[in-house]
């Protein structure tokens, strides 16, 4: 997965602010295009639209609000001033324990999301491309690259 970025080139925290923002205002952010798009014939906001209306975006959204509330929690361990060094392998492992859980099955977001999802819509919405197989592949495939090489790192600098 090629357009997947590695955890270290990233500001997770800013992310996670950006995607819980956009999960939250998903349906407002699909009405408006639609508005604009009926009103202005705008090509962007017609490509954008379908873009968000696959099932595949809002249910990365609610994968990467699971997958960073767990990345972020480590974040913040790190970022403090007086770290305790013996409480950072524990910390690791409880992160990878959880990053082992959403492999396994959804997070609390994830799991809204499904809650929500009815015969292919979301929020009233009608879901394009509502292909469930695809995004469990690929979910599944992203949990994978962000943590196995990670797991990897940790066990070599042990």
């Amino acid at each position: 997965m090629a357009w997947v970025v590695g955890l270290g080139t990233i500001r997770w925290l800013s992310l996670e602010r950006a995607v819980k923002g956009i999960r939250a205002n998903w349906v407002a952010l699909v009405l408006e295009l639609q508005e604009e798009e009926a009103a202005r014939d705008c090509p962007v906001s017609k490509g954008i639209r379908k873009r968000l209306r696959t099932l595949m975006f809002p249910a990365l959204t609610h994968l990467l609000t699971d997958v960073l509330a767990v990345v972020n929690r480590m974040n913040l361990t790190f970022q403090k001033e007086d770290v305790n060094i013996s409480s950072i392998q524990p910390v690791v492992n409880m992160n990878f324990a959880s990053l082992d859980d959403l492999m396994n099955g959804p997070g609390e977001a994830e799991t809204k999301f499904n809650e929500a999802l009815q015969d292919a819509k979301f929020c009233g919405i009608t879901l394009t491309q509502a292909d469930e197989q695809t995004f469990s592949r690929v979910r599944t495939e992203y949990i994978a690259d962000i943590t196995i090489p990670s797991k990897k790192d940790s066990l070599r600098s042990m």
